[in-house]
């Protein structure tokens, strides 16, 4: 893995919409979010010197409660290509890691990079959703995290 450049994570602001819909493009050509859809979901940012070089959006299933805990679901990790393997797309995950509680995300089956990613991040196997993905059309690998 090449060494990261001082890359920083915060709440996405409206104004950060247009690079965060730039790196889905780029990432998932075949299916991107518009930006509005974008916008309806909690988002983190990577920002470096080079400006946003990743995000991770995510929503509130179950709001944590007086003693932690919490349920949310991740809905989309990407990192512009040029960024990658350089622990972007960890560093997103720690900061929304430490939110606690349980996370939960779906990954395409086929998604080799993304799945040991997770595991790496002691992610689990949960399930399996056949044909949840279209193209094309494949099953999703369901992971779960748990704050111990």
């Amino acid at each position: 893995m090449t060494e990261a450049p001082a890359v920083f994570v915060r709440q996405a602001t409206r104004s950060d919409l247009a690079r965060v819909e730039e790196i889905e493009r780029l990432c998932f050509p075949a299916h991107p979010w518009d930006r509005e859809a974008l916008a309806k979901y909690e988002c983190l940012v990577a920002v470096s010197d080079a400006g946003i070089v990743g995000f991770l959006s995510s929503r509130t299933l179950v709001r944590p409660g007086e003693n932690g805990g919490g349920e949310f679901e991740i809905l989309n990790l990407a990192v512009d290509p040029k960024w990658r393997r350089r622990g972007v797309a960890k560093t997103l995950l720690h900061h929304q890691l430490a939110r606690g509680g349980e996370h939960f995300l779906e990954v395409r089956a086929s998604n080799t990079a993304a799945r040991k990613l997770y595991g790496c991040m002691d992610f689990e196997v949960i399930g399996t959703r056949s044909g949840y993905y279209s193209n094309p059309e494949e099953s999703a690998i369901v992971m779960k995290w748990k704050w111990c």
